[in-house]
């Protein structure tokens, strides 16, 4: 007798739905750091930076605003639950230590801008050629990009 065990399966999200959702948290940070006074503007946004997918609270469930917006959410690999704090600071961690030289004036933003371009193409293509569309910071933080189920 063979016993069929159900599996939850999620399709790979589209390569161009993340980069949209990914460019208006950027947006997001970039307003956060440049209209609010320093330190508070860059310290803010770069915790946005490193939490936003760790968001359980109102409709937000593993979600940053981005994320929303585009229909998505991150979660757990193995548990299958919306990412908490931790698992979006880890899963962030790369993006995280280019936004940190937002905090820097003046020079940071130049040294951010440098480091950023490169490593956002190299997360795009991990993206577009792993399977799954994992990039480095879901390798961290063992988490996964899905199609939100409402």
């Amino acid at each position: 007798m063979l016993f069929s065990i159900p599996i939850e399966t999620h399709l790979k999200v589209s390569l161009l739905t993340r980069i949209i959702a990914k460019i208006i948290d950027l947006l997001l940070f970039m307003l956060l750091a440049i209209v609010l006074p320093p330190p508070l503007g860059p310290l803010l946004g770069f915790l946005y930076s490193l939490f936003a997918d760790g968001f359980c609270f109102a409709n937000f469930r593993g979600q940053s605003v981005g994320k929303k917006i585009m229909g998505l959410k991150v979660i757990h690999r193995l548990q299958k639950r919306p990412a908490n704090f931790k698992e979006s600071a880890l899963r962030n961690l790369p993006v995280g230590v280019v936004t940190f030289f937002s905090l820097i004036p003046i020079w940071g933003w130049f040294i951010l801008i440098i480091l950023g371009i490169p490593f956002i193409v190299i997360e795009v293509y991990l993206i577009h050629k792993m399977e799954g569309g994992h990039r480095l910071g879901d390798v961290m933080g063992d988490t996964e990009v899905v199609i939100e189920n409402k």
